[in-house]
């Protein structure tokens, strides 16, 4: 039995990044850049008004204070997306509208509200300095800027960036695609009636949307019973996506056969067992370059065994640099007892507050309780030579569905 952080290394040294694609921009928000984005052009790419207003010489309007105003000729009207056909002289004023090229001779913007324009002639209420309002070329972003780095997960702001630059498609990793197995002879598919001793396929529908929520294509293989002949075929065909995750069989039990299917499709078990809990049979292979997550067959087992390994490792082949979950510091409401000999994940609610967060667990920690999953925002980890970790004192957390670090969290 290994230890959490040998377990984490190996998963990480054994995956590789997946290539590349080019997409329309529409379809970019949430994937990962293949290369870094250098700016082809200045934004803004050219002197504008930054609002509505009169572009002036500041000289000219100096005088005005609120007690005195400034009168000025109006030359024209710039709308956006106009060019100026007059250059703004001594004692002239040019009316503008935001973005709209500022005219020659004109050195800043009166806001309209500081003005009032009556037969070809605006009063100037207030002054402004030099440059006031007015947005300079590169202002933004400049020729040559690297504005987006190799790996980033593109946010709305980064699409709008992109278009401001001409991008009409962007060049970023492609989706590796996950297969998913859920084995057992008690599984049911949803729809079907529950018979005595039948449970629900759920494992397929949390992973898979834990898949996706990591960046990934999920492709739910169904459901796989117990015998060889079945998981075999199986197997087969999951191995032609980038990575496989299947759940349960990998435990001692008579019917516990991933681990030998595995072995005899080729596999090269690179561990099993790592002393956590929940989590601890958990089985990674490698069969060529593929990637093989053999997750426990609880839950919560299966849940936490992904966001410890196979979400770091999906965002290693999307090539992310932030692949790890966020971890804050957070004082406990309450004695957490821990498995000793174990790194023990706990589930836990997180409360924001003025000294930091409060940690209190969901309730029972069993493995089969997926609802205390649901109700938690964070895993509180303790260390496998901690029995208690008493209230009050300040514990490491997990915080579930924040992704903000390069360093393994344990």
């Amino acid at each position: 039995m290994i230890s959490v952080r040998a377990a984490l290394d190996i998963v990480l040294a054994e995956v590789q990044l997946v290539g590349s694609e080019r997409v329309a921009l529409m379809q970019a928000r949430g994937r990962s850049l293949a290369q870094s984005v250098h700016a082809t052009r200045d934004v803004p790419p050219f002197r504008n008004s930054a609002m509505d207003g009169y572009a002036v010489r500041s000289a000219d309007v100096a005088a005005a204070d609120g007690t005195k105003s400034v009168e000025l000729r109006v030359l024209e009207t710039i709308a956006a997306g106009d060019v100026p056909s007059r250059r703004v002289e001594a004692g002239c004023a040019t009316k503008i509208m935001t973005g709209a090229l500022m005219p020659e001779g004109a050195d800043s913007v009166v806001r309209v509200e500081d003005t009032s324009e009556s037969n070809g002639t605006v009063t100037i209420q207030r002054g402004v300095a030099d440059g006031a309002n007015v947005r300079h070329p590169g202002e933004d972003m400049r020729t040559g800027d690297e504005v987006l780095l190799n790996g980033r997960i593109l946010e709305p702001a980064d699409i709008g960036l992109l278009a401001s630059l001409g991008n009409a498609t962007v060049l970023v990793r492609r989706r590796p695609e996950v297969a998913i197995l859920a084995t057992g002879d008690e599984l049911v598919e949803l729809g079907e009636p529950l018979a005595p001793g039948k449970i629900a396929n759920s494992n397929a529908y949390t992973l898979a949307a834990a898949v996706e929520e990591a960046g990934a294509l999920p492709r739910v293989l169904g459901i796989v019973r117990d015998t060889q002949q079945t998981m075999h075929a199986a197997f087969e065909d999951a191995f032609r996506s980038d990575m496989v995750l299947s759940t349960g069989g990998v435990s001692m039990g008579v019917f516990d056969l991933v681990r030998d299917t595995l072995r005899e499709l080729g596999c090269n078990e690179r561990f099993w067992k790592v002393a956590q809990k929940p989590g601890k049979p958990l089985s990674f292979n490698v069969r060529g370059s593929t990637p093989v997550f053999g997750l426990p067959g609880n839950p919560v087992s299966a849940l936490v065994c992904f966001y410890l390994y196979v979400r770091p490792a999906l965002r290693t082949m999307l090539g992310v640099p932030q692949r790890h979950l966020a971890v804050v510091q957070a004082r406990l409401e309450e004695d957490v007892k821990t498995a000793e000999g174990l790194t023990d994940f706990v589930r836990c609610v997180l409360e924001p507050g003025l000294d930091g967060y409060r940690a209190r667990v969901t309730g029972t920690q069993s493995s089969g309780a997926l609802r205390s999953m649901s109700l938690g925002q964070g895993l509180i980890v303790s260390t496998p030579e901690a029995r208690v970790l008493s209230r009050g004192s300040v514990a490491r957390v997990i915080k579930l569905g924040e992704e903000s670090s390069v360093e393994a969290p344990f």
